[in-house]
């Protein structure tokens, strides 16, 4: 069987396991029809530390996540340990239409990612499934989805790396993103239960597993229609959101990602 997929696969905390062998080396084993298969793994100097502990029992093993690139296979995973550390940067990430991404930092720092085109893959797509239903050419149809999911997947990808390097540059950032398993009603498009969205979701938080940075998820309710400044209730025009309490105007989509950011989350994984 080959394996093509970008996206990780997982693995819970029960079926996998770390260890070393007696000549030193570093091991992870899954379980299998006759038994646990091993395989060696090279473990980066900066990481060294954390991984000997939870070979030694001192942490608890989390979800596993295994991919490729190229010809080279990864696995990352989460070690939690109350430690020293300085302060941390909170980033509320809003995942929308408009905005394909729209991050609001707690130092003032903003960042914005046009949805444009996606909206327009989405668009262009959608009307061609419907001509081709409307003919009969199922077969056709089943190609212009394949080359639909292809053309989001690499916009996703780029978006969630975007997000990723610009994160990076602040001090022990986090992470807050909405719960969307959460949102059933009242959402404002209903393109906020659809698998583009979902899936930038996983792309940002096994990218940010991936460099060390830890992602919540928080309640989502009303993070559009709630004033970030003092938590009433506002209009939208358009990009722009207007408070009608403290008459705050700020960009919708920066409102609703500050509104993500002050909230309490859960560690969560890709």
């Amino acid at each position: 069987m080959e394996y093509h997929a970008s996206q990780p696969f997982a693995v819970n905390n029960q079926n996998w396991e770390i260890d070393r062998t007696d000549n030193g080396t570093l091991v992870v084993g899954f379980p299998c029809i006759s038994g646990w298969w091993y395989t060696p793994i090279d473990v980066y100097d900066d990481i060294a530390d954390d991984v000997a502990r939870l070979v030694d029992g001192e942490v608890d093993r989390s979800r596993l996540q295994v991919y490729r690139r190229g010809d080279d296979w990864y696995c990352t995973f989460t070690v939690e340990y109350d430690a020293e550390m300085g302060d941390e940067t909170v980033i509320g990430v809003d995942i929308g239409h408009n905005q394909l991404l729209a991050a609001d930092a707690e130092t003032g720092e903003s960042m914005l990612m046009s949805g444009r085109e996606a909206k327009y893959v989405r668009r262009k797509y959608r009307s061609l499934r419907e001509s081709l239903q409307q003919a009969g050419a199922l077969r056709a149809r089943n190609r212009v989805g394949d080359k639909e999911e292809r053309r989001i997947r690499d916009l996703n990808h780029t978006a969630s790396r975007r997000l990723i390097d610009w994160a990076t540059q602040f001090e022990n950032p986090v992470l807050k993103i909405e719960d969307l398993e959460g949102i059933r009603q009242g959402s404002d498009w209903r393109g906020v239960h659809s698998w583009h969205f979902h899936q930038l979701q996983e792309f940002v938080t096994y990218k940010a597993e991936q460099v060390g940075i830890r992602v919540e998820k928080v309640d989502p309710f009303e993070t559009s229609q709630r004033c970030s400044a003092c938590g009433g209730e506002g209009t939208r025009d358009g990009y722009h959101f207007s408070c009608v309490e403290c008459d705050r105007g700020r960009h919708a989509d920066l409102n609703a990602a500050e509104n993500i950011r002050q909230r309490e989350g859960e560690p969560c994984t890709a």
